[in-house]
């Protein structure tokens, strides 16, 4: 009798939590599931195993064109640039493009050329942009990364690994045009050269907003994908996987994440959350400055509102203009704090009003009375 009620809570529980980690299945050697917004990854395999990252290199070169380059500078293919295996634009030496073309094709197809001649362009030379892509990842947190080339191409010590590259898809989600060139399905050249994406999750899964394929002999299947529903942006990076099975792998990552986790919006950009008392002023509304939510498994989501403190800076002095920081909101839920927003006014405070300016002149009048009085009870 005892094993079958324990038999029974198992079962029970299984039937409950169907969607753990474990029943992530995954051809892929190393893979990584994050959330923006979110503290711990929602899915992690052989994560912080060092990996060759393949083309997924080319996600931090394309994160340097835009974040030091000009779109529209003219570049020009050197020797070196070109001479490059893999696959390309088989631009020859002399040929000249639009950085925004070779942006295109580094992440559309790939091209190794392409992402040579953008680390000639920003950094000189080849040597001179892989210490910049290496100082780079380095402020970004990739502490285990090591890049030796712009493309990644198979060369001893260039490596990454999956959590690295997932912290790397977070921040290009930011940079200003790369999902809106990630996500582009087909690019014209200024050559008249059309490009077509090799991620397939485009167009064919619900959310996927953008990505980057890779694959070398040494690094098998490789896939940096971004997808997002409803307010929840996910990226996953898939590692080591096999053939047709890199899609499905990137599926199963985003199916449990989508499945399990929401977005929950606990105080909203420009939110009222309460007044203020500034002298002068009287009763001043403030708002919340920006948003702030977090990532939770969907079961245990409650619609019950968290707690709201407000704190307000200790010298509010009019004038007071909207973007000022007046305060802070300190969010809590059954007594542990979830976050803290800082708060502004909804609407520019002056130093003079017309009824503040009475009420001055209306007291100055009766100081000069009573002073004028005094004078006569004195004589």
């Amino acid at each position: 009798m005892r094993y079958t009620r324990t038999i029974l809570c198992l079962l029970l529980l299984f039937l409950i939590v169907p969607n753990t980690a474990s029943s992530v299945s995954l051809v892929a050697t190393r893979a990584i599931l994050v959330a923006r917004g979110g503290d711990d990854p929602l899915f992690s395999r052989n994560a912080e195993v060092r990996h060759p990252p393949a083309s997924l290199t080319k996600v931090l070169t394309v994160v340097l064109a835009l974040e030091k380059g000009d779109l529209d500078a003219e570049v020009t293919f050197s020797q070196r640039a070109v001479s490059v295996g893999g696959s390309s634009l088989n631009a020859r030496a002399g040929d000249k493009l639009t950085l925004r073309d070779l942006v295109y094709a580094a992440m559309l197809i790939s091209a190794n050329d392409a992402s040579n001649a953008i680390a000639e362009h920003l950094a000189g030379s080849l040597e001179s942009f892989s210490a910049m892509m290496n100082e780079r990842a380095t402020a970004l947190g990739m502490q285990h990364s090591h890049f030796l080339n712009a493309h990644g191409m198979p060369e001893r010590g260039h490596l990454s690994t999956a959590r690295d590259l997932a912290q790397l898809g977070l921040h290009a989600f930011t940079v200003p045009h790369f999902t809106d060139i990630a996500g582009t399905m087909r690019y014209v050249m200024s050559n008249g050269r059309v490009l077509h994406n090799q991620n397939r999750l485009l167009g064919e899964y619900w959310g996927a907003i953008g990505g980057k394929t890779g694959f070398t002999d040494e690094a098998g299947q490789c896939l940096l994908i971004m997808a997002e529903r409803g307010g929840l942006v996910l990226v996953g990076v898939v590692l080591g996987s096999e053939g047709r099975n890199l899609w499905s792998d990137a599926e199963a990552l985003l199916n449990f994440g989508f499945n399990n986790y929401l977005r929950q919006v606990l105080v909203s950009a420009r939110q009222t959350l309460g007044l203020f008392e500034v002298p002068l002023a009287g009763e001043v509304l403030v708002v919340a400055k920006s948003e702030l939510s977090r990532v939770i498994r969907t079961a245990i989501a409650s619609e019950a509102l968290p707690h709201i403190e407000l704190q307000r800076h200790k010298s509010l002095w009019p004038p007071l203009k909207p973007g000022q920081v007046v305060g802070e909101a300190i969010v809590t839920e059954d007594g542990a704090q979830i976050g803290r927003v800082e708060l502004t006014v909804a609407s520019y405070i002056p130093l003079v009003t017309v009824p503040r300016a009475g009420v001055v002149l209306v007291g100055m009048l009766l100081v000069l009375i009573v002073v004028k009085l005094r004078r006569r009870w004195l004589k």
